[in-house]
Formats: structure tokens, sequence, C-alpha cells
């Protein structure tokens, strides 16, 4: 264990839910909060001290992802759940990023004879109502946000 660190129950709000929730009384006893809560903070203690010890050995300041990873390469469970966390965090970026990008983007009406065949469906799957002939589509940009261009069909209309 790491160096006495001060009394200051850091996490005893979020220990006593999450040792009900593994089977403990509704009410635990203020101690045994205070002693997990101690155990909590000083692995996180240790784990943080670990890599920056890490990221100093390649004449870093700052600690990475990957500092964490290399502390915890000999603990598979945290390992792959810290693994898990960062794809996660990964996929919510990206979907923050898109979001923020779609905004203000309004759905356009398109017209029950407009020529919608050129969209790819997925074998089995339901469109969700946007197939052809529904009224409501999104409308489609390009990866610079431009609108794509009209295609002409066989018959040579737009």
């Amino acid at each position: 264990m790491s160096r006495k660190l001060k009394k200051t129950n850091l996490f005893s709000k979020d220990v006593a839910p999450l040792m009900y929730a593994y089977g403990d009384s509704p009410q635990p006893l203020p101690e045994t909060v205070q002693c997990v809560d101690e155990l909590v903070t000083s692995y996180l203690t240790d784990i943080c001290a670990n890599a920056y010890r890490c990221a100093q050995t390649v004449h870093r300041t700052k600690i990475k992802v990957e500092d964490f990873k290399f502390v915890l390469r000999n603990d598979p469970v945290n390992l792959g759940r810290a693994e898990e966390l960062i794809m996660m965090n990964k996929v919510i970026a990206d979907a923050r990023k898109q979001f923020d990008n779609s905004e203000g983007k309004s759905l356009k009406r398109v017209n029950k004879d407009e020529d919608l065949e050129d969209i790819p469906e997925e074998d089995g799957e339901d469109m969700g109502g946007m197939g052809p002939g529904s009224e409501l589509a999104v409308e489609e940009t390009s990866k610079r946000g431009r609108k794509p261009k009209k295609r002409k069909n066989a018959k040579g209309s737009v």
C-alpha cells in the first residue's frame, strides 16, 4: 500500500450503494464504508503513482492511457475493463461529435413518386418507415458537409 493519506472519505457516498448492490445491508456500518473507501483510495493512488513512474521512464511528465495499460498488464480483469471503458469513451465521443455536426439539420420531405431505389436495404431489416414511398427521409450530406449531387435515373429525370 502507499503512504498514509488524510481521512477524506472521497468515495464514501459511492461506496455504500455499491456495497449494498453486492449484498451488504442497505445501511452499512460507517467503519466498513470508511475502510473500503481507504482501500479504493490507496489502490487508485498506487495505480496513478505507478503510471507516473512509467511515464517518467520514457522522459514524459504527462501520464498517457498507455501508461495505465502498462501498469495493469499483469491484471487481466482490470486491464480488460480499462480497455472496454476506453473503447466506450471513444464510441461516445464519436457519437457526440456526429450529433454536434448534425445539429441544425432538418428532415426533408420526399415526394412519394420520387425514385429512391438506389438506397441500399439490408436483408430482412426494417428500414423504420424510411424505404421507398415513405414521406420522411434524413437529408444526406457528404464527408465535407455538402449535399450530394442529384443523379439522373434511367428515364432522364432528376
